[in-house]
C-alpha cells in the first residue's frame, strides 16, 4: 500500500479533479484529467477526420465504434477539422512519444498524439468514456452514445508495460492470442512476451527443421493426442494484428534449459543422443542443449535466421533460467569445452553458451531478454534481465549496465490464485496468493535505487504459465465439444489484475490511490462483460459488523456497477436466487452469513464469508494441538505433546498431520509415539517437515484396543531447522 504520506499529497494536489477521475472511471489513470461540463454524443452523421499518416488509427477507431453503434462512419482524411472526431499529430505536454491529449467539448472530440502511438492511446481512453456496451460486438440499439466532456494529458510512466503468454505448456489458438493482444491494448499494455519455446512444446513453424513441430508440438497418443503450432503465416498475421495496436511481440526461444521438446524432435541436439518423448505432465527436464557440440550452435543460429525474419521486435527472450547441469558434467563434448575454455563450473559453460547466442543475435540488432540468472552470469554486454525473485538482483544489473523489467512472483506472476476461498479456482500455489490489490502495491522502482539509474528500470511484466493444464487432468479440454474452458480459465486468472499492473506502469506513483482505482474499476466489469472477456468478480466489500445485543449488525457495499448482492443468514452457500442485500443484516453469529456479487444468473462471485480458524485445514482433520515457539526448541529435538483423550475415539487407521501456519523457521519431525494410559502402542518413525512447503508431513497409526475412557497421548519429537521461530497446528483424521 502506498504511504499514507503519498495518498495526503495526492488529495492535497488534486482535490480539484478527484471527483473527475472518479466519474470519468478511466484506467489507468490519466496525468491530467479536468472534467469540462460538455457533452458530445455520437450520432450517425459524425464523421472520423485524421490528418496524413493517420489512416490505420482512424480505421481503428471505426472499427471499434461500429459493431455496438451500428454506425457506418465516414473517414476522411484532413488538416483540420471543426467538429466530429479528430486525429492529429502535434506537440502535448509531455514529450513521451506515447503521450496523447484528448479535448471532449460538445461538437468535437479532438485527440492529439506526439506519434501515431499517442493517438492510439487517445482512442483507447474515449472508449473508455463511452458506456460500456460500446465494446459490444452486436448493435445495441436505442442507446444513446454520450462522451462525458473532459481534458486529458497523459503519457506512460513507464516504456514496457507487459504480460506474458505461456502457449508452449499449453498452445492457444491463434484466435485468442489475437484476443489477448485486443485484452492488452484496451489497458495500453504494450509488451506482449511470447513464451512459444519450453519442454513442453516447440510452438513456431521453423521450416528448416520441420520436426520441431512435427513431434515437438505434440504430446500423448491417439485420443489423448492434443498440441499444436504457428505457422509462419500465423505469426506474420499475429505480428501485424498486434503492431497496429502499438503492442510488440517478443519471441522466446528458451535455452539451454527447457529445451525438451526440441530435443525429442533432434536428439543431437542433447549430450546423451537418446531419443525422448514429449510429456503429458508437468516437469521440468534435465536435458539441455549440448553446449560441447558446434552443431548445437548451428541450429540455434538457423532457428534465429528464421525468426528474426518473423519478429520485428529489438528484443529476443532467451529463458536462461533453471538448469540443471548433470548432463553437461557427464557429457564428454561438454567437458571438453570446459577444459579447453580454462572454465572451473558448468555455470560457466552456461555464461559462455549466452556469450554465443549474444553474439548470434547481435548482427540483426537483437538485445536478449532473459531471466534475472542471466544478470548472474556476468554478461558484459547489454541484457534486460527480468527480475522474478529477488528484487535486490537490479542493483547489480544496472551497475553492470543492464536494464531491468519487474516480474516479481508476488505480485506478477498471475497464474496463482487471487484467494483461498473456497471454490476458488484451481491455480498455482508455490508463491503464495496474489491478490488485485497486491498487483496494485508493485513498484518497479527498487526501495534505495540511485537515482541515476531510474531509466534502466524499463518497467514490469505480468505473466501467465499454463502449467496447470498438464497437472493432471483438471483443467483438460473435451475435444468433441470444442470447449473454450482453457480461454476462460485465462481470462479469469487476467482480468481484473492486468488492469491494476496496467496503472502501476502507466500513472504518476504519486496519483497512485487503491481506493480510487477500486471505484473506478466498479464501471470496468461491465465492459468486459460487453466485449466477451472472462473474468473474476470480487466478493461483497466488508464494510462493518458491529456487535449488538441482538448479534451483529453487518453492513456490506456493492464494488461492482450493475450487480446486485445476493445473501443468506443460515451458514448456506448463497446462489442467483438468493435475497438481495439492499440494507445492513443482523446475524446471532458471523459464521451465519454469506453474500455474493450477482452480476447475472450466470456470473457472480465467490462468497463473502467469516471462516473459522484454520478452516482451511479441515480436510486434513481436527486441531489437536498447537505448537508456537514457546513449544519447540531450536537445532535439538524435543518432545512436543499432543493430548488425544476423545480424539481419538475408536479403532481404526488415524492421520496425525502437521502443518506450519507462520514464523521464520520450519518445523522438523523426527517420529510420534502413542500412548494409551503411559504404555506406548504404536508409532512412526520416519523424517519429515512442514514450512513453506511439505514433505511427509503426515503420520500414520493404528488403535486396535481402543478404550472408553482411557487417556491417549501422543508424543513427536520435532525441532526448528534453524530456531525456533514457527507456529503451526497438528490435525488429527481418522481414516477407517
Amino acid at each position: 500500500m502506498r504511504t499514507k504520506v503519498a495518498c495526503l499529497l495526492f488529495l492535497c494536489l488534486f482535490a480539484g479533479t478527484l471527483n473527475s477521475f472518479s466519474q470519468l472511471n478511466i484506467i489507468p489513470l490519466p496525468q491530467t484529467v479536468k472534467a469540462n461540463g460538455t457533452v458530445f454524443i455520437i450520432k450517425p452523421q459524425t464523421n472520423i477526420y485524421y490528418q496524413k499518416g493517420l489512416k490505420a488509427q482512424a480505421e481503428l477507431l471505426a472499427s471499434a465504434l461500429s459493431p455496438a453503434t451500428g454506425y457506418d462512419f465516414k473517414l476522411l482524411e484532413a488538416q483540420s477539422a471543426k467538429d466530429g472526431i479528430w486525429l492529429t499529430l502535434g506537440k502535448t505536454a509531455a514529450a513521451n512519444p506515447e503521450a496523447y491529449r484528448l479535448t471532449v467539448g460538445a461538437n468535437q472530440v479532438s485527440i492529439v498524439g506526439n506519434t501515431s502511438k499517442g493517438v492510439f492511446y487517445g482512442i483507447q481512453t474515449l472508449l473508455q468514456l463511452l458506456p460500456a456496451e460500446i465494446y459490444n460486438p452486436q448493435r445495441q440499439k436505442g442507446k444513446t452514445w454520450t462522451v462525458k466532456g473532459a481534458d486529458i494529458q497523459d503519457a506512460p510512466l513507464y516504456p514496457w508495460r507487459g504480460m506474458m503468454l505461456d502457449v508452449s505448456r499449453y498452445f492457444f489458438s491463434k484466435a485468442y492470442v489475437l484476443r489477448f493482444i485486443d485484452i492488452m491494448a484496451m489497458y495500453k499494455m504494450n509488451m506482449l512476451h511470447f513464451h512459444l519455446i519450453d519442454d513442453a512444446g516447440w510452438r513456431l513453424e521453423i521450416k528448416k527443421y520441420p520436426k520441431l513441430t512435427s513431434m515437438g508440438a505434440w504430446r500423448g497418443k491417439g485420443a489423448e493426442r492434443t498440441g499444436g503450432y504457428y505457422t509462419q503465416e500465423d505469426i506474420k498475421e499475429i505480428v501485424a494484428y498486434a503492431s497496429a495496436r502499438n503492442v510488440e511481440v517478443i519471441p522466446e526461444i528458451e535455452l539451454p534449459a527447457h529445451t525438451l521438446a526440441a530435443v525429442v524432435a533432434y536428439p543431437y541436439l542433447g549430450c546423451t543422443g537418446q531419443q525422448f518423448e514429449m510429456p503429458t505432465q508437468h516437469s521440468i527436464s534435465k536435458e539441455l542443449y549440448c553446449v560441447g557440440k558446434e552443431t548445437t550452435f548451428d541450429f540455434l543460429a538457423d532457428v534465429f535466421k528464421e525468426v528474426f525474419a518473423l519478429f520485428p521486435s529489438k528484443y529476443v527472450h532467451i529463458g536462461g533460467d533453471e538448469a540443471v547441469y548433470t548432463r553437461w558434467a557427464a557429457c564428454p563434448y561438454c567437458q571438453k569445452r570446459k577444459t579447453d575454455l580454462g572454465l572451473k563450473t558448468e555455470a560457466a559453460l552456461q555464461v559462455y553458451f549466452n556469450q554465443r547466442v549474444q553474439n548470434m543475435v547481435k548482427p540483426y540488432g537483437k538485445t536478449i531478454v532473459g531471466w534475472d540468472e542471466i544478470i548472474e552470469d556476468g554478461l558484459k554486454e547489454k541484457v534486460v534481465g527480468m527480475v522474478w525473485h529477488d528484487p535486490k538482483k537490479t542493483f547489480k544489473a544496472v551497475e553492470n549496465g543492464h536494464d531491468v523489467v519487474m516480474s516479481l512472483t508476488k505480485f506478477c506472476y498471475f497464474d496463482m490464485a487471487e484467494s483461498n476461498i473456497p471454490g476458488e479456482v484451481k491455480a498455482a500455489t508455490w508463491v503464495g496468493l496474489v491478490p488485485l490489490e497486491k498487483v496494485y502495491q508493485l513498484n518497479p522502482l527498487v526501495p534505495g535505487l540511485d537515482e541515476k539509474y531510474r531509466k534502466q528500470v524499463l518497467g514490469a511484466s505480468a505473466t501467465l504459465w499454463a502449467d496447470q493444464f498438464i497437472h493432471g487432468t483438471i483443467l483438460q479440454e473435451i475435444g468433441p465439444l470444442n470447449e473454450n474452458r482453457s480461454e476462460k480459465y485465462f481470462d479469469y486468472l487476467t482480468f481484473p489484475r492486468l488492469s491494476a499492473l496496467a496503472e502501476v506502469v502507466w500513472t504518476p506513483l504519486a496519483q497512485q490511490n487503491w481506493e480510487d482505482f477500486e471505484k473506478r474499476l466498479a464501471s470496468h466489469y461491465l465492459r468486459y462483460q460487453n466485449a466477451g472477456y472472462g473474468f473474476r468478480l470480487p466478493q461483497p466489500k466488508l464494510i462493518s459488523a458491529e456487535k449488538t445485543d441482538k448479534g451483529y449488525l453487518v453492513k456490506l457495499k456493492n464494488v461492482v456497477d450493475g450487480a446486485q448482492i445476493r445473501y443468506t443468514t443460515d451458514g448456506t452457500y448463497p446462489n442467483p436466487y438468493s435475497p438481495v442485500y439492499n440494507q445492513s443484516v443482523t446475524v446471532g453469529e458471523l459464521k451465519d452469513l454469506m453474500a455474493i456479487t450477482v452480476l447475472n444468473r450466470e456470473q457472480f462471485s465467490l462468497p463473502l464469508y467469516f471462516p473459522e480458524k484454520y478452516e482451511q485445514f479441515k480436510k486434513y482433520g481436527e486441531v489437536v494441538a498447537e505448537w508456537n515457539p514457546n513449544k519447540i526448541k531450536g537445532k535439538d529435538f524435543g518432545t512436543f505433546e499432543i493430548n488425544a483423550t476423545g480424539k481419538i475415539n475408536a479403532n481404526g487407521n488415524y492421520a496425525l498431520t502437521f502443518m506450519y501456519t507462520g514464523g521464520s523457521t520450519k518445523l522438523e519431525i523426527q517420529s510420534i509415539t502413542v500412548w494409551k494410559n503411559g504404555v506406548k502402542i504404536a508409532e512412526d518413525i520416519h523424517e519429515g517437515s512442514t514450512g513453506s512447503a511439505q514433505k511427509d508431513n503426515v503420520y500414520k497409526f493404528n488403535i486396535k484396543e481402543y478404550e472408553t475412557g482411557a487417556s491417549f497421548i501422543i508424543k513427536a519429537m520435532v525441532r526448528g531447522d534453524v530456531d525456533n521461530d514457527s507456529n503451526g497446528i497438528a490435525l488429527l483424521k481418522k481414516e477407517g
